[in-house]
């Protein structure tokens, strides 16, 4: 939700280490691996999310199903037809049954093992957690809503799952609403799993702490079978190893939490902003906030961890904000691969990972620079440990000018397809010369060198064709176009220009879902307009493809 960046615990900086780094080009041998944005879709954007910004993006995946929450909304899309189809947009205040609370900070993920959704939220009234569970596999449907008290405000409350139980934890301060709040500690909640499917609204709970000794602890989803959650945290504003906690035990019984291990990484220090291309007037900097966790997963004995990190790339002298990507083996108990994800003269936010089931990586972040424009991509890293070229899922029509960008992006894996990952963020304004910003979901699928990628869908926009017309003096005039095709995230845009040849209007219209054959419309406020004019509108995907332009005659006489 959007408040200022809470307070941090002050540490000492650390002295800086060599990085390992994948440096992210568009470079790519012609039988080497491939990432494809097999679909992608229009997101919630500021004004159904309830206005604030920055979006804190999470999604998750069931079967059938695709949900992507952000700040005060969910949309929900159905994937067994093929092609997604959005099929739900509402409050989350109806998920949760809040009424007016204040929430924030939403995290969403699907557990195979129950066949349920989980999702929780800060909310500011109650000083608490809100925990729920869909009450079938359609997480547009109804929810079981638990509380859990905080003490606090309960930032960005993280969620982990094990066999028996739901971690949730947050780093709690006593006010939400300025930047002098005091943290208070971190807490960590164990609930009873088999209780909140089973439909309780007050499952038993232990707690640890607030404690002071820990910030952002960042519980592990599990994908595959183990009684014990992973836990882990870095130290903040600097960090030259990662704490490693586990969590066992399921209540009413006790909760053991321990932490077993503070492996050495490479020091993880605080990023800077990054920067935009110039264009009309500077825009300003993308907050890329601090260094805490922001992504955590384990499956088979491997957990892994991303946050935002400083390096310099290989051949930049700057030091720039780099997505850092860490594996731990927990049985060993040791660091097994880490990289900071870096692109020469430019910056790489907000990293999110996961694992598909054969052993490849999924990590999509934002990237943006002096010369490189603001989007949304994504990549993978093959089991044998090759970095595949970026795709890019989204890219922004123009510069953001937000005081702040998202807190978080987020990964899922497909349970109906373990080779396809669903993931979303921030992709930045919604337009040109707009306010606001949007997000974007995509499903994609990495394929190992020498195999067959599999097709790209929904990516070109469809094309549009003109339709003339004649309307009275002061009237507003409804330029209207026909679509030629289906497509989904897709803008059209519009120009009018008078006999002389100069514009008189342009626009560009919000993101939404095309259908051939349909009629949409533009309202031109023509005031006192008269004469010929010619009307052109092109769409635009949210990864910058156009139609060709089409073009009709208007009078206003």
């Amino acid at each position: 939700m959007g408040r200022p960046a809470l307070p941090r615990r002050p540490l000492v900086a650390l002295a800086a280490l060599a990085a390992s780094l994948l440096v992210v080009t568009p470079a790519a041998t012609s039988n080497g691996p491939v990432v494809t944005v097999t679909h992608a879709l229009s997101g919630l954007g500021d004004a159904a999310s309830g206005g604030y910004e920055p979006p804190d993006v999470s999604v998750a995946a069931g079967p059938g199903f695709v949900v992507e929450l952000v700040n005060l909304a969910e949309r929900v899309w159905t994937t067994g037809g093929g092609t997604p189809v959005r099929v739900q947009t509402r409050a989350l205040a109806l998920v949760f049954g809040s009424g007016d609370d204040r929430l924030t900070d939403p995290r969403v993920l699907y557990d195979a093992a129950t066949g349920r959704f989980f999702a929780s939220v800060s909310d500011v009234e109650r000083r608490a957690v809100l925990l729920a569970v869909s009450s079938g596999a359609d997480p547009g449907g109804a929810w079981t809503v638990s509380s859990l008290a905080a003490g606090g405000c309960a930032d960005q409350p993280r969620m982990g799952t094990g066999d028996d139980v739901v971690v949730v934890a947050a780093d709690v301060f006593d006010g939400c609403e300025v930047e002098s709040s005091r943290l208070l500690g971190a807490e960590l909640w164990t609930v009873n799993k088999a209780e909140l499917v089973g439909g309780s609204t007050a499952p038993d709970v232990a707690t640890f702490g607030p404690t002071g000794a820990y910030t952002s602890l960042s519980p592990a989803q599990s994908l595959s079978s183990t009684a014990t959650v992973y836990v882990v945290s870095v130290d903040q504003r600097a960090s030259r190893v990662v704490h490693l906690l586990t969590v066992d035990g399921v209540p009413p019984a006790s909760v053991d939490v321990q932490e077993v291990a503070a492996p050495a990484i490479t020091p993880l220090l605080r990023p800077p902003p990054a920067t935009q291309p110039p264009g009309s007037g500077l825009p300003p900097p993308i907050a890329t906030n601090d260094n805490r966790v922001l992504d955590t997963v384990w499956e088979n004995g491997s957990l892994w961890f991303t946050a935002n990190a400083r390096c310099s790339p290989p051949g930049d002298p700057l030091p720039r904000s780099c997505g850092r990507v860490a594996e731990l083996a927990t049985a060993t108990r040791t660091v097994v691969w880490q990289t900071d994800l870096a692109a020469a003269g430019a910056h790489v936010f907000y990293p999110a990972v996961r694992p598909d089931a054969h052993g490849n990586l999924v990590i999509v972040v934002g990237e943006s620079g002096v010369t490189v424009s603001l989007r949304l991509v994504v990549f993978g890293r093959t089991a044998e440990g090759i970095l595949t070229p970026p795709a890019v899922i989204a890219a922004s029509p123009d510069a953001y000018r937000g005081d702040r960008y998202g807190d978080y992006f987020s990964a899922a894996r497909d349970p109906s397809d373990g080779a396809v990952v669903w993931v979303g963020g921030e992709s930045g304004t919604d337009g040109l010369g707009r306010g606001g910003w949007s997000t974007d979901v995509a499903s994609v699928v990495v394929t190992p060198a020498g195999s067959t990628p599999p097709a790209v869908a929904g990516l070109a926009p469809p094309g549009v064709r003109a339709l003339g017309t004649i309307v009275r003096r002061g009237a507003t005039v409804a330029l209207a176009y026909r679509s030629l095709g289906d497509g989904d995230a897709v803008q059209a845009v519009v120009t009018v220009q008078n006999s002389k040849k100069a514009f008189v209007y342009r626009t560009t219209t919000p993101k939404t879902a095309l259908r051939s054959g349909r009629r949409y419309v533009v309202k031109w406020p023509a005031r006192k307009a008269r004469g010929a004019f010619t009307f052109c509108v092109r769409t635009r995907s949210i990864t910058g493809m156009q139609s060709p332009r089409s073009c009709a005659a208007v009078t206003v006489r």
